[in-house]
Protein backbone atom coordinates (compact mmCIF):
# COMPACT_ATOMS: atom_id res chain seq x y z
CA UNK A 1 0.00 0.00 0.00
CA UNK A 2 2.71 2.50 1.00
CA UNK A 3 4.61 2.07 -2.28
CA UNK A 4 1.50 2.50 -4.46
CA UNK A 5 -0.08 5.33 -2.45
CA UNK A 6 3.04 7.46 -2.09
CA UNK A 7 4.27 6.89 -5.64
CA UNK A 8 0.89 7.62 -7.27
CA UNK A 9 0.35 10.64 -5.03
CA UNK A 10 3.78 11.98 -5.90
CA UNK A 11 3.31 11.38 -9.65
CA UNK A 12 -0.09 13.11 -9.71
CA UNK A 13 1.09 16.17 -7.77
CA UNK A 14 4.34 16.49 -9.70
CA UNK A 15 2.54 16.00 -13.02
CA UNK A 16 0.04 18.74 -12.17
CA UNK A 17 2.84 21.17 -11.27
CA UNK A 18 4.76 20.29 -14.43
CA UNK A 19 1.67 20.92 -16.56
CA UNK A 20 1.11 24.28 -14.87
CA UNK A 21 4.67 25.32 -15.70
CA UNK A 22 4.95 23.82 -19.19
CA UNK A 23 1.44 23.27 -20.59
CA UNK A 24 2.59 22.74 -24.20
CA UNK A 25 5.48 20.41 -23.50
CA UNK A 26 3.53 17.34 -22.41
CA UNK A 27 5.61 15.10 -24.67
CA UNK A 28 8.60 16.02 -22.53
CA UNK A 29 6.74 14.66 -19.53
CA UNK A 30 7.12 11.19 -21.08
CA UNK A 31 10.87 11.74 -21.22
CA UNK A 32 10.92 12.91 -17.60
CA UNK A 33 8.96 9.82 -16.55
CA UNK A 34 11.33 7.57 -18.51
CA UNK A 35 14.44 9.15 -16.96
CA UNK A 36 12.97 8.90 -13.47
CA UNK A 37 11.93 5.29 -14.03
CA UNK A 38 15.40 4.44 -15.32
CA UNK A 39 16.96 6.20 -12.32
CA UNK A 40 14.71 4.24 -9.93
CA UNK A 41 15.62 0.95 -11.60
CA UNK A 42 19.35 1.68 -11.49
CA UNK A 43 19.15 2.71 -7.83
CA UNK A 44 17.04 -0.33 -6.97
CA UNK A 45 19.40 -2.70 -8.80
CA UNK A 46 22.50 -1.30 -7.15
CA UNK A 47 20.70 -1.29 -3.80
CA UNK A 48 19.86 -4.97 -4.16
CA UNK A 49 23.47 -5.73 -5.03
CA UNK A 50 24.76 -3.74 -2.06
CA UNK A 51 22.27 -4.81 0.61
CA UNK A 52 20.69 -8.00 -0.70
CA UNK A 53 17.35 -7.19 0.93
CA UNK A 54 15.58 -3.84 1.32
CA UNK A 55 13.59 -2.74 4.36
CA UNK A 56 10.06 -1.32 4.51
CA UNK A 57 11.37 2.20 5.19
CA UNK A 58 13.52 2.18 2.04
CA UNK A 59 10.48 1.58 -0.19
CA UNK A 60 9.66 5.28 0.13
CA UNK A 61 12.65 6.22 -2.02
CA UNK A 62 10.59 6.11 -5.24
CA UNK A 63 8.22 8.89 -4.15
CA UNK A 64 11.09 11.04 -2.87
CA UNK A 65 13.14 10.45 -6.03
CA UNK A 66 10.23 11.50 -8.23
CA UNK A 67 9.78 14.72 -6.26
CA UNK A 68 13.48 15.59 -6.30
CA UNK A 69 14.63 14.16 -9.63
CA UNK A 70 12.05 16.11 -11.57
CA UNK A 71 13.68 19.31 -10.25
CA UNK A 72 16.57 18.89 -12.67
CA UNK A 73 14.17 18.31 -15.56
CA UNK A 74 12.24 21.45 -14.71
CA UNK A 75 15.45 23.49 -14.61
CA UNK A 76 16.84 22.24 -17.93
CA UNK A 77 13.47 22.29 -19.71
CA UNK A 78 12.75 25.73 -18.31
CA UNK A 79 15.97 27.11 -19.77
CA UNK A 80 15.33 25.29 -23.06
CA UNK A 81 11.80 26.69 -23.11
CA UNK A 82 13.13 30.21 -22.57
CA UNK A 83 15.72 29.84 -25.33
CA UNK A 84 13.05 28.66 -27.76
CA UNK A 85 10.88 31.61 -26.79
CA UNK A 86 13.84 33.86 -27.64
CA UNK A 87 13.83 32.44 -31.17
CA UNK A 88 16.72 29.97 -30.87
CA UNK A 89 16.73 26.72 -32.85
CA UNK A 90 16.06 23.35 -31.24
CA UNK A 91 19.73 22.29 -31.14
CA UNK A 92 20.89 25.74 -30.02
CA UNK A 93 18.31 25.83 -27.22
CA UNK A 94 19.50 22.44 -25.92
CA UNK A 95 23.11 23.63 -25.99
CA UNK A 96 22.21 26.82 -24.11
CA UNK A 97 20.26 24.88 -21.49
CA UNK A 98 23.05 22.40 -20.77
CA UNK A 99 25.80 25.04 -20.93
CA UNK A 100 24.04 27.51 -18.63
CA UNK A 101 22.65 25.05 -16.06
CA UNK A 102 24.81 21.92 -16.39
CA UNK A 103 27.23 23.07 -13.69
CA UNK A 104 24.42 24.08 -11.34
CA UNK A 105 22.60 20.78 -11.87
CA UNK A 106 25.81 18.83 -11.18
CA UNK A 107 26.49 20.58 -7.88
CA UNK A 108 22.81 20.47 -6.96
CA UNK A 109 22.74 16.72 -7.53
CA UNK A 110 26.01 16.37 -5.61
CA UNK A 111 24.83 18.23 -2.50
CA UNK A 112 21.50 16.42 -2.46
CA UNK A 113 23.16 13.03 -2.95
CA UNK A 114 25.67 13.71 -0.18
CA UNK A 115 22.85 14.82 2.11
CA UNK A 116 21.00 11.56 1.65
CA UNK A 117 24.20 9.52 1.64
CA UNK A 118 24.92 10.93 5.09
CA UNK A 119 22.07 8.76 6.35
CA UNK A 120 24.61 5.94 6.30
CA UNK A 121 26.14 7.57 9.39
CA UNK A 122 22.88 7.06 11.27
CA UNK A 123 23.76 3.45 12.02
CA UNK A 124 20.18 2.38 11.21
CA UNK A 125 20.06 -0.13 8.35
CA UNK A 126 16.64 1.04 7.09
CA UNK A 127 17.67 4.68 6.77
CA UNK A 128 21.10 3.75 5.45
CA UNK A 129 19.38 1.88 2.63
CA UNK A 130 17.00 4.81 2.03
CA UNK A 131 19.90 7.27 1.87
CA UNK A 132 22.00 5.15 -0.49
CA UNK A 133 19.09 4.47 -2.86
CA UNK A 134 18.10 8.13 -3.12
CA UNK A 135 21.72 9.29 -3.42
CA UNK A 136 22.30 6.95 -6.35
CA UNK A 137 18.97 7.81 -7.96
CA UNK A 138 19.38 11.58 -7.57
CA UNK A 139 22.87 11.68 -9.04
CA UNK A 140 21.89 9.47 -11.98
CA UNK A 141 18.72 11.53 -12.51
CA UNK A 142 20.79 14.73 -12.69
CA UNK A 143 22.93 13.21 -15.45
CA UNK A 144 19.92 11.89 -17.38
CA UNK A 145 18.06 15.22 -17.24
CA UNK A 146 20.98 16.89 -19.02
CA UNK A 147 21.27 14.21 -21.70
CA UNK A 148 18.62 11.54 -22.33
CA UNK A 149 15.72 13.87 -21.56
CA UNK A 150 16.26 15.96 -24.70
CA UNK A 151 15.71 12.90 -26.90
CA UNK A 152 12.02 13.25 -26.01
CA UNK A 153 11.80 16.97 -26.77
CA UNK A 154 10.34 17.42 -30.24
CA UNK A 155 11.94 19.86 -32.67
CA UNK A 156 8.61 20.93 -34.11
CA UNK A 157 7.30 22.31 -30.85
CA UNK A 158 6.31 25.91 -31.33
CA UNK A 159 7.40 28.67 -29.03
CA UNK A 160 4.88 29.76 -26.44
CA UNK A 161 3.67 33.28 -27.05
CA UNK A 162 2.55 33.97 -23.48
CA UNK A 163 3.67 32.30 -20.28
CA UNK A 164 1.65 33.68 -17.39
CA UNK A 165 3.90 32.20 -14.73
CA UNK A 166 7.09 33.47 -16.34
CA UNK A 167 5.51 36.88 -16.75
CA UNK A 168 4.72 37.05 -13.02
CA UNK A 169 8.23 35.94 -12.08
CA UNK A 170 9.81 38.42 -14.50
CA UNK A 171 7.82 41.31 -13.03
CA UNK A 172 8.86 40.25 -9.53
CA UNK A 173 12.53 40.07 -10.55
CA UNK A 174 12.35 43.48 -12.26
CA UNK A 175 10.79 45.10 -9.17
CA UNK A 176 13.12 43.36 -6.72
CA UNK A 177 16.30 44.22 -8.62
CA UNK A 178 15.29 47.87 -8.96
CA UNK A 179 14.04 48.25 -5.37
CA UNK A 180 15.43 45.41 -3.22
CA UNK A 181 15.05 47.18 0.12
CA UNK A 182 11.26 46.75 0.67
CA UNK A 183 11.22 43.02 -0.02
CA UNK A 184 14.52 42.48 1.81
CA UNK A 185 13.26 44.27 4.93
CA UNK A 186 9.88 42.54 4.92
CA UNK A 187 11.13 39.02 4.21
CA UNK A 188 14.12 39.43 6.50
CA UNK A 189 11.90 40.56 9.37
CA UNK A 190 9.43 37.69 8.92
CA UNK A 191 12.13 35.03 8.55
CA UNK A 192 14.15 36.47 11.43
CA UNK A 193 11.08 36.39 13.67
CA UNK A 194 10.39 32.77 12.76
CA UNK A 195 14.05 31.88 13.27
CA UNK A 196 14.04 33.45 16.73
CA UNK A 197 10.90 31.49 17.59
CA UNK A 198 12.46 28.34 16.17
CA UNK A 199 15.72 28.51 18.12
CA UNK A 200 14.27 29.95 21.34
CA UNK A 201 13.25 27.60 24.17
CA UNK A 202 9.75 29.11 24.23
CA UNK A 203 7.55 27.62 22.91
CA UNK A 204 9.32 24.28 23.26
CA UNK A 205 9.70 21.78 20.43
CA UNK A 206 8.54 18.55 21.99
CA UNK A 207 10.46 15.37 21.40
CA UNK A 208 8.11 12.39 21.25
CA UNK A 209 10.15 9.69 22.95
CA UNK A 210 7.28 7.24 23.18
CA UNK A 211 7.71 4.27 20.89
CA UNK A 212 3.95 4.31 20.32
CA UNK A 213 4.43 7.26 17.97
CA UNK A 214 6.08 4.91 15.45
CA UNK A 215 3.32 2.31 15.37
CA UNK A 216 1.21 2.20 12.18
CA UNK A 217 -2.14 3.84 12.89
CA UNK A 218 -4.45 2.83 10.05
CA UNK A 219 -4.01 -0.91 9.74
CA UNK A 220 -6.16 -3.62 11.24
CA UNK A 221 -3.33 -5.12 13.25
CA UNK A 222 -2.73 -1.85 15.10
CA UNK A 223 -6.44 -1.29 15.69
CA UNK A 224 -6.67 -4.80 17.12
CA UNK A 225 -3.65 -4.12 19.34
CA UNK A 226 -5.19 -0.87 20.60
CA UNK A 227 -8.41 -2.70 21.40
CA UNK A 228 -6.50 -5.38 23.30
CA UNK A 229 -4.50 -2.76 25.20
CA UNK A 230 -7.71 -0.90 26.02
CA UNK A 231 -9.38 -3.98 27.46
CA UNK A 232 -6.18 -5.33 29.02
CA UNK A 233 -4.32 -2.16 30.06
CA UNK A 234 -1.86 -4.04 32.27
CA UNK A 235 -0.40 -5.85 29.26
CA UNK A 236 2.45 -4.53 27.16
CA UNK A 237 5.27 -5.90 25.07
CA UNK A 238 7.64 -8.19 26.95
CA UNK A 239 11.38 -7.75 26.90
CA UNK A 240 13.25 -10.56 25.16
CA UNK A 241 16.45 -12.19 26.36
CA UNK A 242 18.19 -14.13 23.59
CA UNK A 243 20.71 -16.76 24.67
CA UNK A 244 22.85 -18.96 22.44
CA UNK A 245 24.99 -21.83 23.73
CA UNK A 246 27.56 -24.13 22.15
CA UNK A 247 26.14 -27.38 23.57
CA UNK A 248 23.03 -28.62 25.45
CA UNK A 249 24.77 -28.74 28.83
CA UNK A 250 25.93 -25.15 28.53
CA UNK A 251 22.41 -24.09 27.52
CA UNK A 252 20.98 -25.84 30.58
CA UNK A 253 23.47 -24.16 32.91
CA UNK A 254 22.80 -20.74 31.39
CA UNK A 255 19.04 -20.91 31.91
CA UNK A 256 19.36 -22.28 35.42
CA UNK A 257 21.46 -19.25 36.37
CA UNK A 258 19.11 -16.87 34.56
CA UNK A 259 15.98 -18.30 36.18
CA UNK A 260 17.51 -18.08 39.66
CA UNK A 261 18.58 -14.46 39.11
CA UNK A 262 15.23 -13.41 37.65
CA UNK A 263 13.37 -14.96 40.60
CA UNK A 264 15.35 -12.64 42.84
CA UNK A 265 14.41 -9.67 40.64
CA UNK A 266 10.75 -10.68 40.77
CA UNK A 267 10.88 -11.02 44.55
CA UNK A 268 12.45 -7.56 44.78
CA UNK A 269 9.68 -6.09 42.60
CA UNK A 270 11.99 -5.04 39.78
CA UNK A 271 10.13 -7.17 37.23
CA UNK A 272 6.55 -8.37 37.17
CA UNK A 273 7.20 -11.87 35.88
CA UNK A 274 9.16 -13.97 33.44
CA UNK A 275 8.96 -17.08 31.31
CA UNK A 276 11.96 -19.17 30.26
CA UNK A 277 12.67 -22.46 28.46
CA UNK A 278 14.67 -23.73 31.47
CA UNK A 279 12.40 -26.76 31.93
CA UNK A 280 12.94 -27.77 28.30
CA UNK A 281 16.72 -27.30 28.35
CA UNK A 282 17.71 -30.68 29.76
CA UNK A 283 21.13 -31.47 31.21
CA UNK A 284 23.05 -34.34 29.55
CA UNK A 285 25.24 -34.60 32.67
CA UNK A 286 22.22 -35.08 34.92
CA UNK A 287 20.77 -37.65 32.55
CA UNK A 288 24.01 -39.63 32.56
CA UNK A 289 24.13 -39.45 36.35
CA UNK A 290 20.55 -40.72 36.52
CA UNK A 291 21.44 -43.57 34.14
CA UNK A 292 24.31 -44.61 36.40
CA UNK A 293 21.99 -44.52 39.38
CA UNK A 294 19.43 -46.65 37.53
CA UNK A 295 22.09 -49.24 36.79
CA UNK A 296 22.43 -49.90 40.55
CA UNK A 297 18.76 -50.86 40.88
CA UNK A 298 17.65 -54.53 40.70
CA UNK A 299 14.66 -54.15 38.36
CA UNK A 300 13.96 -57.90 38.34
CA UNK A 301 13.49 -57.90 42.11
CA UNK A 302 11.37 -54.78 41.90
CA UNK A 303 9.15 -56.40 39.26
CA UNK A 304 8.71 -59.55 41.35
CA UNK A 305 7.85 -57.50 44.42
CA UNK A 306 5.21 -55.58 42.45
CA UNK A 307 3.70 -58.79 41.08
CA UNK A 308 3.51 -60.36 44.55
CA UNK A 309 1.89 -57.26 46.03
CA UNK A 310 -0.73 -57.09 43.25
CA UNK A 311 -1.57 -60.77 43.65
CA UNK A 312 -1.69 -60.58 47.45
CA UNK A 313 -4.08 -57.65 47.42
CA UNK A 314 -6.25 -59.27 44.74
CA UNK A 315 -5.82 -56.60 42.09
CA UNK A 316 -5.90 -57.25 38.35
CA UNK A 317 -2.50 -57.18 36.68
CA UNK A 318 -4.00 -55.39 33.66
CA UNK A 319 -4.73 -52.35 35.83
CA UNK A 320 -1.02 -52.07 36.64
CA UNK A 321 0.25 -52.54 33.08
CA UNK A 322 1.67 -48.96 32.93
CA UNK A 323 3.71 -49.62 36.06
CA UNK A 324 5.21 -52.78 34.59
CA UNK A 325 5.93 -50.89 31.33
CA UNK A 326 7.70 -48.14 33.28
CA UNK A 327 9.96 -50.68 34.97
CA UNK A 328 10.80 -52.19 31.59
CA UNK A 329 11.62 -48.77 30.10
CA UNK A 330 13.82 -47.79 33.02
CA UNK A 331 15.68 -51.07 32.79
CA UNK A 332 16.10 -50.56 29.03
CA UNK A 333 17.82 -47.19 29.53
CA UNK A 334 20.42 -48.66 31.87
CA UNK A 335 22.15 -49.97 28.74
CA UNK A 336 24.86 -47.37 27.87
CA UNK A 337 24.42 -48.16 24.15
CA UNK A 338 20.79 -46.99 24.19
CA UNK A 339 20.48 -43.27 23.27
CA UNK A 340 19.00 -40.96 25.87
CA UNK A 341 15.42 -39.81 25.20
CA UNK A 342 14.76 -36.42 23.54
CA UNK A 343 11.52 -34.60 24.37
CA UNK A 344 11.35 -33.23 20.81
CA UNK A 345 10.84 -36.74 19.45
CA UNK A 346 8.32 -37.59 22.16
CA UNK A 347 5.99 -34.67 21.32
CA UNK A 348 3.87 -35.39 18.21
CA UNK A 349 4.26 -32.95 15.32
CA UNK A 350 0.49 -32.38 15.34
CA UNK A 351 0.51 -31.33 18.99
CA UNK A 352 -0.77 -27.84 19.73
CA UNK A 353 1.98 -27.48 22.32
CA UNK A 354 4.42 -26.65 19.54
CA UNK A 355 2.77 -23.21 19.30
CA UNK A 356 4.06 -22.50 22.81
CA UNK A 357 7.38 -24.32 22.48
CA UNK A 358 8.34 -22.50 19.27
CA UNK A 359 8.27 -19.18 21.16
CA UNK A 360 11.35 -20.26 23.06
CA UNK A 361 13.46 -22.03 20.43
CA UNK A 362 14.83 -20.99 17.06
CA UNK A 363 15.61 -23.29 14.18
CA UNK A 364 18.87 -23.91 15.95
CA UNK A 365 17.87 -25.70 19.20
CA UNK A 366 20.77 -23.97 20.96
CA UNK A 367 19.30 -20.53 20.15
CA UNK A 368 16.66 -19.72 22.78
CA UNK A 369 14.57 -16.82 24.03
CA UNK A 370 13.20 -15.90 27.44
CA UNK A 371 10.48 -13.33 28.11
CA UNK A 372 10.34 -10.74 30.90
CA UNK A 373 7.24 -8.76 31.81
CA UNK A 374 8.37 -5.44 33.28
CA UNK A 375 6.58 -3.66 36.09
CA UNK A 376 5.77 -0.79 33.71
CA UNK A 377 6.19 -0.16 29.97
CA UNK A 378 9.71 0.67 28.80
CA UNK A 379 9.42 4.24 27.51
CA UNK A 380 12.76 5.95 28.17
CA UNK A 381 16.40 5.24 27.50
CA UNK A 382 17.15 5.31 31.24
CA UNK A 383 14.61 2.54 31.81
CA UNK A 384 16.11 0.40 29.06
CA UNK A 385 19.65 0.83 30.43
CA UNK A 386 18.58 -0.01 33.98
CA UNK A 387 16.63 -3.03 32.79
CA UNK A 388 19.60 -4.21 30.74
CA UNK A 389 21.82 -4.05 33.82
CA UNK A 390 19.29 -5.83 36.04
CA UNK A 391 18.55 -8.70 33.65
CA UNK A 392 22.18 -9.46 32.85
CA UNK A 393 23.76 -12.49 34.52
CA UNK A 394 27.50 -12.77 35.05
CA UNK A 395 29.07 -15.33 32.76
CA UNK A 396 25.99 -15.70 30.55
CA UNK A 397 26.13 -14.10 27.06
CA UNK A 398 22.72 -12.52 26.58
CA UNK A 399 21.15 -10.13 24.07
CA UNK A 400 18.34 -7.97 25.48
CA UNK A 401 15.82 -6.97 22.83
CA UNK A 402 12.14 -6.29 22.19
CA UNK A 403 10.18 -3.62 20.30
CA UNK A 404 9.74 -1.09 23.10
CA UNK A 405 13.17 -1.82 24.57
CA UNK A 406 14.96 -1.30 21.25
CA UNK A 407 13.08 1.89 20.34
CA UNK A 408 13.70 3.36 23.79
CA UNK A 409 17.38 2.66 23.18
CA UNK A 410 17.18 4.75 19.98
CA UNK A 411 16.60 8.01 21.87
CA UNK A 412 20.27 8.95 22.37
CA UNK A 413 20.89 7.86 18.77
CA UNK A 414 18.22 10.27 17.51
CA UNK A 415 19.65 13.14 19.56
CA UNK A 416 23.05 12.32 18.08
CA UNK A 417 21.53 12.52 14.61
CA UNK A 418 19.92 15.89 15.32
CA UNK A 419 23.03 17.54 16.72
CA UNK A 420 26.20 15.95 15.42
CA UNK A 421 25.51 14.67 11.92
CA UNK A 422 23.28 17.62 10.96
CA UNK A 423 26.14 19.89 12.01
CA UNK A 424 28.53 17.90 9.82
CA UNK A 425 26.14 18.28 6.90
CA UNK A 426 25.96 22.04 7.48
CA UNK A 427 29.77 22.26 7.52
CA UNK A 428 29.93 20.37 4.22
CA UNK A 429 27.35 22.69 2.65
CA UNK A 430 28.96 25.94 3.71
CA UNK A 431 32.41 24.68 2.68
CA UNK A 432 31.14 23.68 -0.75
CA UNK A 433 29.42 27.06 -1.16
CA UNK A 434 32.66 28.86 -0.28
CA UNK A 435 34.54 26.94 -2.97
CA UNK A 436 31.74 27.38 -5.48
CA UNK A 437 30.96 31.10 -5.05
CA UNK A 438 34.37 32.49 -4.03
CA UNK A 439 32.55 35.61 -2.93
CA UNK A 440 32.19 36.40 0.78
CA UNK A 441 29.02 38.47 0.41
CA UNK A 442 27.18 35.85 -1.65
CA UNK A 443 28.43 33.13 0.69
CA UNK A 444 27.11 34.98 3.75
CA UNK A 445 23.75 35.56 2.05
CA UNK A 446 23.44 31.85 1.28
CA UNK A 447 24.41 30.80 4.82
CA UNK A 448 21.87 33.20 6.31
CA UNK A 449 19.25 31.83 3.91
CA UNK A 450 19.94 28.29 5.11
CA UNK A 451 19.69 29.41 8.74
CA UNK A 452 16.40 31.16 8.01
CA UNK A 453 15.02 28.05 6.30
CA UNK A 454 15.88 25.76 9.23
CA UNK A 455 14.69 28.30 11.80
CA UNK A 456 11.35 28.80 10.03
CA UNK A 457 10.98 25.03 9.74
CA UNK A 458 11.44 24.55 13.49
CA UNK A 459 9.09 27.46 14.24
CA UNK A 460 6.40 25.97 12.00
CA UNK A 461 6.71 22.60 13.73
CA UNK A 462 6.33 24.34 17.08
CA UNK A 463 3.31 26.39 16.03
CA UNK A 464 1.63 23.46 14.26
CA UNK A 465 2.34 21.17 17.24
CA UNK A 466 4.34 18.71 15.15
CA UNK A 467 6.61 16.80 17.50
CA UNK A 468 10.02 15.44 16.72
CA UNK A 469 10.32 11.70 17.07
CA UNK A 470 13.02 9.09 16.92
CA UNK A 471 13.17 9.16 13.13
CA UNK A 472 12.08 12.52 11.69
CA UNK A 473 15.10 14.21 13.28
CA UNK A 474 16.84 13.04 10.11
CA UNK A 475 14.86 15.64 8.16
CA UNK A 476 17.12 18.54 9.15
CA UNK A 477 20.13 17.28 7.22
CA UNK A 478 17.93 16.51 4.21
CA UNK A 479 16.47 20.01 4.22
CA UNK A 480 19.98 21.45 4.34
CA UNK A 481 21.04 19.31 1.39
CA UNK A 482 18.00 20.18 -0.73
CA UNK A 483 17.57 23.80 0.34
CA UNK A 484 21.11 24.72 -0.60
CA UNK A 485 20.43 23.64 -4.19
CA UNK A 486 17.93 26.43 -4.80
CA UNK A 487 20.46 29.03 -3.75
CA UNK A 488 23.12 27.47 -5.98
CA UNK A 489 20.86 27.69 -9.04
CA UNK A 490 20.02 31.36 -8.46
CA UNK A 491 23.43 32.59 -7.28
CA UNK A 492 25.41 30.97 -10.12
CA UNK A 493 23.14 32.60 -12.69
CA UNK A 494 23.37 35.94 -10.86
CA UNK A 495 27.18 35.83 -10.90
CA UNK A 496 27.50 35.37 -14.66
CA UNK A 497 24.42 37.01 -16.16
CA UNK A 498 24.35 40.32 -17.96
CA UNK A 499 20.63 40.29 -18.65
CA UNK A 500 19.27 40.27 -15.11
CA UNK A 501 15.56 40.28 -15.81
CA UNK A 502 15.77 37.70 -18.59
CA UNK A 503 18.22 35.20 -17.07
CA UNK A 504 17.27 35.40 -13.40
CA UNK A 505 13.57 35.11 -14.18
CA UNK A 506 14.43 32.21 -16.47
CA UNK A 507 15.96 30.27 -13.58
CA UNK A 508 13.67 31.51 -10.81
CA UNK A 509 10.57 30.05 -12.47
CA UNK A 510 12.09 26.53 -12.66
CA UNK A 511 13.34 26.89 -9.08
CA UNK A 512 9.81 27.72 -7.97
CA UNK A 513 8.39 24.71 -9.80
CA UNK A 514 11.22 22.49 -8.57
CA UNK A 515 10.59 23.50 -4.98
CA UNK A 516 6.88 22.77 -5.31
CA UNK A 517 7.59 19.34 -6.79
CA UNK A 518 10.01 18.55 -3.94
CA UNK A 519 7.38 19.58 -1.40
CA UNK A 520 4.87 17.40 -3.25
CA UNK A 521 7.26 14.44 -3.32
CA UNK A 522 7.87 14.54 0.41
CA UNK A 523 4.31 15.57 1.20
CA UNK A 524 2.98 12.48 -0.59
CA UNK A 525 4.62 10.40 2.14
CA UNK A 526 1.82 11.61 4.41
CA UNK A 527 -0.33 9.04 2.58
CA UNK A 528 1.83 6.20 3.91
CA UNK A 529 0.69 4.02 6.77
CA UNK A 530 4.24 3.72 8.02
CA UNK A 531 4.57 6.53 10.60
CA UNK A 532 8.34 6.65 10.10
CA UNK A 533 7.84 7.66 6.45
CA UNK A 534 4.91 9.97 7.25
CA UNK A 535 6.70 11.97 9.94
CA UNK A 536 9.87 12.22 7.85
CA UNK A 537 7.91 13.36 4.78
CA UNK A 538 5.91 16.06 6.58
CA UNK A 539 8.97 17.49 8.32
CA UNK A 540 10.97 17.61 5.07
CA UNK A 541 8.06 19.17 3.16
CA UNK A 542 7.83 22.00 5.71
CA UNK A 543 11.59 22.58 5.65
CA UNK A 544 11.85 22.60 1.85
CA UNK A 545 8.91 25.00 1.61
CA UNK A 546 10.62 27.54 3.85
CA UNK A 547 13.96 27.07 2.08
CA UNK A 548 12.20 27.89 -1.19
CA UNK A 549 10.51 30.95 0.31
CA UNK A 550 13.81 32.18 1.76
CA UNK A 551 15.59 31.74 -1.59
CA UNK A 552 12.98 33.64 -3.60
CA UNK A 553 12.12 36.43 -1.17
CA UNK A 554 15.40 36.89 0.72
CA UNK A 555 18.35 35.64 -1.35
CA UNK A 556 17.39 37.51 -4.52
CA UNK A 557 16.79 40.94 -2.94
CA UNK A 558 19.84 40.46 -0.71
CA UNK A 559 22.05 39.85 -3.77
CA UNK A 560 20.49 42.81 -5.53
CA UNK A 561 21.31 45.00 -2.53
CA UNK A 562 24.83 43.60 -2.03
CA UNK A 563 25.83 43.47 -5.73
CA UNK A 564 23.60 45.87 -7.67
CA UNK A 565 23.28 45.08 -11.37
CA UNK A 566 21.43 46.80 -14.14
Amino acid sequence: YDVVATLLGSILLVGAIFYAGFPRMLSSLVGVAFCLLLSCLIALTLGQLLFGRLSMVSVGFCAILVGLGVDFAILTLGRYHQARADGESHQKAIAISVARLGRAVFFGALTTAVGFLALVLSGALSFSQLGVLIAIGIFVAGLFMCSILFLFVRDRQSAIRYDWLFDIVRKYVRWTVRKPAPMLIFSGAVLLLLTVIGFSPIPPLHFQASTRSLQPKNIRANRALEEIMHKMPVRWEPVLAIVRATNPQELHDYWQKISAHWRELQAAGKIKGFSTPAALCTSPNWMQANRRKLSTINFQAARETLEQTVDTEGFSRDSFAPAFALLDDLQHFTDPNVPLPDWRTQLPQSSSWWFLVDRYFGRDPLLTTGFVMTSQPVATHAQSKELGRDLAVAGVPMIISGWSYALADLQPWSHHQLLIISALMAIFDVSLLALLYRDLRLWLIQVITLAFGIGAMIASMKLLHIDLNLLNVLSFRLVLAIGVDYGIYVVLVWQKTREIEHDVAGVLKPVLLAGLTAVSGFGSLALARNPALTSLGIACAIGIFWSLIATIFFTLPAMAAAQPKT
